[in-house]
């Protein structure tokens, strides 16, 4: 049965200002299962706002909470032993690579390889390496799907994955398909849903092969300026979002996700351990009252715990 889990991404804005206490008022909330979410990896080994393990440890501790995964970006430029000891001090066992960026087959290939390679030496230390989709490991190479190249192309052993089931639906695959086809290899989910009201469309990269072959490059790596900056868009990008793209995001058991169905087909097909709540934007007031007004959703629905 799938526990059901907070990645602090959600919360990053509350993160930035207070990110003890920002653990201390999500874990009293009821959210037990935390993801640590790191967008400033080039600077920072850790949770991405300076903190360090033993103190982030304690606030977990006192509250009853643990650490389940961490998402590392961008992972390729990041101290990995240092990440690797942080997270070990914080009891975690799931290391994430949330974002990769292609251009060619072969730049694919070579991709696989270092997955390879780090994920083997994350099982050496103990930890598990994953990557986590977003909608453009949907594009296509030859008809064939990144995100099935990078699975076809990979060790088992070595790299697994976080379906974000979100971004998958968007990409016009349906996420209970994708468990079925992925199976054992998917050992986290990530959940959001889909706002009725969007102004962005619900399909980001078309239907007909012509429209999702490869064209140019896709995703975001340790180059990009958002990971430059920490985690950070400019605010030019922010603007653009905040008038269209981040309608699409809506609240647990407010949109037009049925939730149901992936609950029930991760725990069937997937290896998954959690259900994470992965909340990119809200319309609410704070962030606090969205994740909160998530968790009352959640617990509607069947299949899950919460301890």
């Amino acid at each position: 049965m799938l526990k059901v889990g907070l990645i602090l991404y959600s919360v990053r804005g509350e993160m930035e200002k207070d990110p003890i206490g920002t653990v201390e008022k999500v874990a009293g909330m009821g959210y037990k299962y935390l993801e640590v979410c790191n967008h400033n990896a080039i600077n920072d080994p850790g949770c991405g706002f300076g903190v360090d393990a033993p103190a982030l440890k304690h606030a977990f501790d006192e509250k009853s909470a643990q650490v389940i995964s961490a998402h590392v970006f961008p992972f390729e430029k990041s101290d990995m032993q240092a990440v690797i000891r942080y997270n070990q001090t914080l009891g975690n066992h799931n290391i994430v690579n949330p974002m990769g960026k292609f251009s060619t087959y072969d730049d694919l290939m070579r991709q696989c390889e270092n997955f390879n390679r780090w994920g083997k030496i994350c099982r050496e230390e103990g930890m598990t390496y994953l990557y986590h989709n977003h909608d453009h490991e949907y594009r296509t190479f030859g008809g064939k799907a990144i995100l099935d190249l990078i699975a076809e192309n990979t060790d088992p052993d070595y790299l697994s994955f976080e379906l974000d089931t979100f971004w998958t639906m968007r990409a016009a695959v349906d996420p209970v398909e994708q468990m079925k086809k992925m199976g054992g290899r998917i050992k986290l989910i990530h959940q959001k849903d889909f706002a009725w009201d969007s102004m962005a469309p619900l399909n980001t990269i078309g239907i007909t092969p012509e429209e999702r072959e490869m064209k140019g490059e896709v995703g975001m790596d340790g180059n990009s300026d958002y990971a430059k900056k920490g985690g950070k868009f400019s605010q030019e990008a922010l603007d653009e979002q905040r008038r269209i793209r981040n309608t699409a995001f809506a609240e647990i058991g407010t949109g037009i996700m049925h939730i149901q169905e992936i609950i029930d087909a991760a725990n069937r097909y997937t290896d998954a351990g959690y259900i994470i709540l992965e909340q990119d934007y809200t319309r609410m007031k704070s962030q606090f009252d969205s994740v909160e007004k998530s968790m009352q959703a959640f617990k509607k629905f069947n299949g899950i715990e919460w301890n």
